[in-house]
């Protein structure tokens, strides 16, 4: 399998492993389990989210709202690395 190098680690996002690491689980810990007019997280049946995917001193807490309502009994991920440019490709 081949990894792609994280290009972006040092600017959008520390290059400091156990410094992300850190942050990703004081994000996602910050989110309340249930929530008001929602209910439970995880949603049962969650399996579909549309996170913001900024900086993650930008999008970071908010993102982590997201991946942690997922329900992940069951889960697909779909990733584009297009995130400004139109793909056709992406129909």
């Amino acid at each position: 399998m081949t990894i792609r190098e994280a290009s972006h680690a040092g600017s959008w996002y520390t290059d400091h492993g156990p410094t992300l690491s850190r942050q990703l689980d004081g994000w996602l810990n910050q989110v309340d389990a249930n929530i008001r007019d929602v209910g439970d997280i995880p949603q049962p049946g969650a399996r579909v989210i549309i996170a913001p995917h900024a900086g993650y001193a930008y999008s970071g807490p908010a993102a982590a709202w997201a991946y942690k309502s997922l329900d992940l009994s069951k889960w697909y991920a779909i990733r584009s690395p297009a995130s400004a440019d139109y793909s056709l490709t992406c129909r």
